[in-house]
């Protein structure tokens, strides 16, 4: 049985606690008149794009979320995985991440440090280090304004579909962010999205998913994507079941 493990090159970073810094020189503070404030350096939550470098390998587009909880996700296109638990402070974040890498050996388990450092343009530049102290990779992120726009699960509602590598995934999610659905693994889900802060444009989820009697039960993150130009509506989600599964998709 195979499971879809693409990624946009698309990253999350979601929540409400943004850390904005604003210095001010010996002239006044920063906003006072006469006086000019800087560019904001912005670090921490947010929705994101970029791409990872994993240690000796080229590197690939990203998408990641990261909550204002300090709980996040990041998944690449190489089949990399990571979900972190970070604190933030004035123009950093560091915490610790859990990883998962599929390839021709299975899927690999790792454990270990995230950190990264604000930009004035708001992006993010960090690595991930195994607990071993030994490089694991780097990322480079940029922020993207559509996490600024509010949430509320009714946003979400209607029939969702992504199909990639020979997988199908199909949802239907109620007024009230919870959703059932079934894929091409003959696999169902049911489960909900929750409402992080209604400010910003980000989701918690949790969900089972059933198949030929086994169940798993997966908690993540999601942002919803309008419509834009040709592009249709969507939803970016990454979920994982702390072990060895994760599903990155892009609902449309």
């Amino acid at each position: 049985m195979s499971f879809h493990r693409r990624l946009l090159p698309v990253v999350t970073i979601t929540g409400s606690s943004l850390v904005v810094g604003c210095g001010g020189g010996s002239g006044g503070s920063c906003g006072s008149a006469g006086s000019t404030c800087p560019p904001p350096t912005v670090v921490g939550p947010g929705y994101y794009q970029g791409t990872l470098t994993p240690q000796g390998s080229p590197s690939s587009p990203v998408v990641a979320i990261i909550a204002d909880s300090g709980d996040g996700a990041m998944s690449a296109q190489d089949g990399t995985y990571y979900r972190f638990n970070v604190g933030f402070s004035a123009t950093a974040i560091s915490g610790t991440y859990f990883g998962l890498s599929s390839g021709v050996g299975g899927t690999q388990q790792t454990s270990g440090s995230v950190s990264a450092t604000g930009g004035t343009s708001g992006g993010l530049s960090g690595t991930v280090t195994l607990g071993s102290g030994a490089a694991a990779g780097s990322f480079a992120l940029t922020f993207n304004a559509v996490y600024k726009q509010l949430s509320a699960l009714a946003t979400l509602m209607g029939t969702w579909s992504y199909t990639a590598n020979g997988f199908s995934l199909t949802v239907t999610i109620a007024t009230n962010g919870t959703f059932t659905g079934t894929d091409s693994n003959n696999c169902s889900y049911a489960g909900s999205f929750g409402i992080i802060n209604p400010l910003f444009n980000a989701y918690s989820e949790t969900y089972t998913r059933s198949c030929n009697g086994t169940t798993l039960t997966f908690n993540g993150l999601a942002t919803y994507l309008p419509a834009s130009g040709s592009a249709n509506a969507g939803i970016e989600v990454l979920a994982d079941d702390n072990a060895t599964e994760f599903l990155a998709a892009d609902l449309q």
